[in-house]
């Protein structure tokens, strides 16, 4: 079993170190809770809206020093938890476990994790080449495995459910190029402006590790029938590789009405494809114990362990199909309002089929001090609250961001995300 905990250790490790909504990374992106697809300009649109690079603004060279986001979330703890129940060396009552146990869903504790960092990247006018690191990763603990630890095997012939274990993750460097097309129409038309993008993603992956099945029960003693131990049945099924390489495909679309609302749509992913063809395998880890009592009957000799090669066979994995509809509206030169629909298709690599709407605000009257806000329901980063800035020259910016996850208030959160872009620009 050796082996088991090291492969799902570094994917839980990978998945820590590891971006919120399903693509964004810019950091006014995030202050504004990723609602800006149809407002964002030059580099902001990798990850988002090709057709976007066609956007008017007043420069025509950019250039990423460094850009990150990063973030972990959970489905039961927030913030106060962490501090009243594992941050303040107590021992724990009876209510206090009873507290945590009822925290957790009956479907276990969930984390996901995602990051995202870029560099040495490039936009000239309706063009731009990226280069970005990504880390998603998932993982779901039964609850069963809080209880017994929490608890003790203190109900005779109880059996523990350990089954729905769940844990994935994978990485991998990323080249995008990217290119919009514009059109102009005639003055009087309905349409001021409108143009289509495509982003051509060429991946290369650094890890892959997937739990494909996972069983397992810890069936307490049972005195009632005569029976004074306990035992133990679990296996899990497990796919990973070292490395391999793929491709995704990106398409947008953006539209400006009356000069100062723009509508966006964007297709992310509806081809793609990674083969991972370094060191693959699967592998079934067992584990099976009976005739188990504490203490003098947990001896190696009454538990069986097995590691079994299913295959060495390569295969291939296709990201998450996305769709965003997005509304921007400026309102006056110094106020503009935001809004996205996001859906996703499946739920491949890390992805969610689960809605998310978002709404922000950008307000720019402070010379040099961009202020943003925004809030988010739904999809992976649920519900939150965004906050952020930076510092704007003509030459250099910096913008930072902020997110709460699981709270529209400041403080009492279930994740936080961080991120931090900066360029520059001539």
């Amino acid at each position: 079993m050796i082996n088991l905990f090291r492969h799902t250790t570094l994917i839980i490790l990978l998945m820590t170190a590891s971006l919120c909504a399903q693509q964004a990374i810019d950091a006014r992106a995030a202050a504004m809770a990723y609602s800006n697809g149809a407002a964002a300009y030059g580099l902001e649109n990798v990850g988002l809206n090709p057709a976007g690079l066609a956007l008017r603004k007043n420069f025509n060279f950019e250039f990423t020093l460094l850009g990150v986001n990063a973030g972990f979330r959970n489905n039961s703890f927030n913030k106060d938890d962490y501090e009243n129940y594992f941050a303040s060396g107590r021992l724990f009552s009876g209510q206090d476990i009873e507290d945590i146990l009822n925290k957790i869903p009956e479907r276990g504790l969930r984390g996901d994790g995602v990051a995202r960092a870029s560099t040495l990247s490039f936009y000239i006018p309706n063009f731009s080449i990226s280069l970005t690191g990504n880390s998603v990763g998932k993982l779901n603990v039964p609850k069963a495995a809080f209880d017994i630890p929490l608890n003790g095997n203190s109900g005779e012939g109880r059996v523990y459910d350990l089954g729905d274990s769940d844990v994935n993750g994978w990485g991998s460097i990323d080249i995008t190029v990217s290119g919009a097309y514009p059109i102009r129409f005639e003055e009087g038309s309905t349409l001021d402006f409108l143009a289509i993008g495509a982003s051509f993603k060429y991946i290369s992956g650094l890890f892959f590790g997937d739990v494909i099945e996972s069983r397992g029960t810890l069936t307490d003693f049972d005195l009632a029938n005569n029976r004074p131990f306990f035992e133990l049945d679990g296996a899990i099924e497990v796919q990973s590789a070292e490395g391999g390489s793929g491709f995704g495909l990106d398409f947008g679309m953006v539209t400006t009405v009356n000069e100062r609302f723009n509508v966006g749509l964007t297709i992310q992913n509806p081809v793609s494809n990674i083969n991972w063809t370094t060191d693959p395998e699967t592998r079934l880890y067992a584990l099976k114990g009976d005739s188990l009592s504490l203490p003098d009957q947990l001896t190696d000799s009454l538990v069986t362990e097995t590691d079994t090669l299913l295959n060495t066979n390569e295969f291939s994995t296709k990201l998450p199909v996305v769709i965003d509809l997005a509304l921007a509206y400026q309102t006056s030169p110094n106020l503009l309002l935001t809004a996205q629909y996001e859906q996703g298709l499946n739920d491949n690599m890390g992805g969610t089929k689960r809605p998310r709407v978002a709404a922000g605000i950008e307000y720019t009257g402070i010379p040099f001090l961009p202020l943003r806000a925004g809030i988010n329901v739904g999809g992976k980063i649920g519900r939150s609250l965004a906050i952020g800035g930076g510092l704007d020259f003509k030459y250099w910016y910096l913008n930072l961001a902020y997110i709460s996850h699981g709270t529209f208030l400041p403080g009492d959160y279930t994740r936080s995300s961080v991120s931090l872009t900066t360029r520059l620009r001539f």
